[in-house]
């Protein structure tokens, strides 16, 4: 018998066996290519965001949720980077303006803010308003650049440091300089 000329019928088509062939040697080399090793190092796992027309990042690490349509409670006689506090399941959180902080200028912020990014420090919460919610996203620490030199010095310290998604870039917040900042310092 000449086995050439074997047909395989299979849900109802015909595979002819040189055809079965060719796809038994696709998996084969398929399945004996040794995977690219992934790069060591440290990574940064950051939630993007716009404020003010510009893309900021924050880690994930400080991140406990996000909120979209959150109404906000004004406060009397507060500085001009407190916007209010919010209610999140009973307990009042401050929900912070970073413009005047980032010197992206003051703006009116709504009675409901569209997004509000809860962050987790130790004991404490905080909340950023912010414009818009974009991605999570994950990038090796080495590719993290530095602010740029012609950054203002009263901003730049507030930058971890500047990743580039798809020629667009990602200033990635110090949250930890941010909150230790004398302006965020409670009464002595």
């Amino acid at each position: 018998m000449d086995d050439t000329n074997i047909t395989v019928v299979a849900d109802g088509g015909a595979i002819e066996q040189e055809d079965l062939r060719e796809l038994f040697r696709e998996r084969a080399r398929t399945l004996s290519e040794v995977p690219a090793p992934e790069e060591s190092g440290e990574k940064i796992a950051a939630l993007s965001f716009e404020l003010g027309g510009e893309i900021f990042g924050v880690e994930l690490k400080h991140l406990a949720e996000t909120r979209r349509a959150t109404p906000l409670r004004r406060l009397p006689c507060a500085p001009s980077h407190l916007a209010g506090v919010m209610n999140l399941r009973g307990e009042l959180v401050p929900v912070i303006d970073l413009g005047p902080i980032l010197g992206l200028g003051q703006k009116e912020i709504p009675a409901t803010l569209p997004s509000v990014l809860v962050l987790s420090f130790q004991a404490s919460k905080l909340a950023l308003a912010v414009d818009r919610v974009k991605d999570i996203v994950t990038f090796a620490v080495k590719e993290l650049k530095p602010p740029p030199l012609s950054l203002e010095p009263e901003r730049a310290i507030f930058i971890r440091g500047e990743y580039l998604i798809d020629r667009l870039a990602l200033s990635l917040l110090d949250m930890e300089k941010i909150v230790a900042d004398s302006r965020f310092a409670g009464p002595a």
